[in-house]
């Protein structure tokens, strides 16, 4: 591991459009180091610890009945898995939008657990979420100066996915990964985390610096999207978990194109230039960093999750 200085993490109140220094100040930290703490007036503090203690609901029912939600169950890639090996130590159930089966392999219904209120309950905070997203991914916009919703048209439902995460706590007690240093492959991601910590990013120095939670405050990082769309201008961040004496719940949202969307290259006035550090550890991609060929983001996503093609360089095609 590198050593290096500790990277100050920001924090953005997005209650309202942020003004021109606070844009400026929010493109630095997207272009440096894609990591950021975010305030919005739909996840006060308490909004954020009831979403965290209806995760912590779930994980307590009977594996058995968690097991009648298993993800092989539904055809959209919804619901319950769990996942105890080198890479990963956890257990986790995928939700998204609620919606009868497309055209699209990943557009359908979720998987429901039968607890009453459960279904409104985690609607309703996609639906926040989705908000919370589209206003801070305006707010980077600005900083690239392309019109608001430029990205992500109003008229454009994205493909949106909700993970409630139980990071298991490790059986000799000793630290191990929970989930292996990875990139997003998303526009960005916000994330949710009780306090029990172990969420790490590389820093533009390549030294693993941990993310505490911030009470009231989402975590958002970059995701590959953004940067393939910016040619690197903006970076997606490694992060990975390191599961500690505990266990540990989370709730990313990825906030992603429409899956019917072809994703190219944005019009700036000039592109990015990767150069991190050397990577003292193997990063999942999706995508190499140099990519500027467009793609339809329905088919690379079924790539990802349908064909098991999670990592350009683990699982060549």
């Amino acid at each position: 591991m590198a050593t290096g200085r500790t990277v100050t993490i920001p924090v953005f109140d997005f209650s309202g459009p942020l003004n021109a220094s606070e844009t400026a100040r929010l493109y630095q930290a997207a272009e440096e180091i894609g990591f950021f703490h975010a305030r919005h007036p739909l996840f006060d503090e308490q909004r954020c610890n009831q979403a965290i203690e209806l995760a912590r609901e779930f994980f307590t029912l009977p594996p058995a009945e968690k097991q009648e939600l298993a993800i092989e169950k539904s055809a959209h890639f919804r619901g319950y898995s769990e996942m105890r090996n080198a890479r990963d130590w956890r257990e986790q159930i995928h939700f998204g939008r609620e919606e009868p089966a497309g055209a699209h392999p990943l557009s359908g219904p979720n998987l429901w657990p039968a607890s009453p209120g459960w279904r409104a309950d985690l609607l309703r905070l996609i639906a926040d979420f989705e908000t919370a997203g589209r206003d801070i991914l305006n707010a980077m916009s600005a900083g690239l100066a392309l019109s608001v919703n430029q990205l992500l048209p109003l008229d454009e439902a994205p493909y949106v996915l909700l993970k409630l995460i139980h990071y298991l706590p490790p059986p000799d007690g000793q630290p191990r990964s929970g989930v292996a240093s990875h990139v997003d492959f998303s526009w960005i991601t916000l994330l949710l985390q009780d306090d029990a910590g172990g969420l790490s990013a590389c820093t533009p120095e390549g030294r693993w610096q941990d993310i505490p939670p911030m009470p009231g405050t989402l975590i958002v990082n970059l995701g590959e999207i953004l940067q393939f769309v910016t040619g690197a201008r903006l970076k997606a961040t490694p992060h990975r978990v390191m599961n500690r004496t505990r266990d540990r719940i989370s709730l990313p949202f990825f906030l992603n194109p429409g899956l019917d969307r072809w994703i190219a290259p944005a019009p700036l006035s000039r592109r990015g230039a990767y150069s991190a550090a050397p990577e003292a550890e193997h990063v999942h991609r999706v995508l190499p960093i140099s990519a500027d060929i467009p793609f339809q983001y329905g088919d690379a996503e079924w790539r990802r999750k349908g064909l098991g093609v999670w990592c350009r360089e683990c699982v060549p095609a």
